[in-house]
């Protein structure tokens, strides 16, 4: 006679990805400092998941990573639960600063980061946004690839489009992952092809 014997196996759970901290994303305000809702979820900012965002909403999602489905004004957009328009950081138009993402589970892909100029009554939405992409300090585009290894505080070197000014602008960080199997435009499998998670962030900041 044998008994078997079976063991739990646990395994260390990651629930936050990355978080935006410089600016303060409107979810991570309250970490420095400004009197804003706790959402100690602010690095789960991922538009309710992979499964939802591309089976049942095919690849929408809220400005600011908020499900597509919850209703408006959904928690991190303007009106909402985070969304105050308290202004966080104020720019000079054309000037250089560093934008600092915090990096809790790496899943590869890369970063870019959009501004929309609202005002009393007018919300940003994702066409304004794609007016005013933020390109890196360094000259080579608009998108950060991020390397594999890095975790913790990620600091890169942006630049404000020139001529660009508002009161307030709302400041879209958008992560695109990299780290599921999918089916390339070439017809090859690869990791990274295909629909992957998205995480987003909004800061709200004022360029003069």
């Amino acid at each position: 006679m044998y008994s078997l014997l079976v063991l739990p196996l646990c395994f260390g759970l990651v629930w936050g990805h990355a978080a935006l901290y410089e600016p303060p994303g409107r979810s991570s305000m309250w970490r420095f400092g400004f009197k804003t809702p706790v959402n100690d979820d602010d690095a789960e900012i991922y538009c309710g998941g992979i499964s939802k965002l591309w089976q049942i909403h095919k690849g929408k999602c809220g400005i600011c990573g908020d499900a597509w489905d919850l209703p408006e004004p959904r928690p991190n957009e303007d009106g909402g639960k985070y969304g105050k328009g308290i202004v966080v950081r104020t720019y000079k138009s054309g000037q250089e600063f560093t934008a600092t993402v915090h990096i809790v589970a790496n899943h590869e892909g890369w970063f870019e980061f959009k501004l929309c100029p609202v005002k009393d009554g007018v919300k940003a939405d994702q066409a304004c946004l794609d007016q005013h992409p933020v390109a890196l300090a360094d000259g080579s585009g608009y998108r950060y690839t991020l390397k594999r290894n890095i975790k913790g505080n990620l600091d890169l070197k942006l630049k404000l489009p020139d001529g660009l000014k508002c009161d307030r602008c709302v400041l879209q960080y958008h992560w695109k992952c990299a780290n599921n199997w999918g089916v390339c435009e070439d017809g090859r499998g690869r990791m990274g092809c295909g629909p992957q998670e998205y995480f987003r962030a909004c800061a709200d900041i004022r360029i003069e």
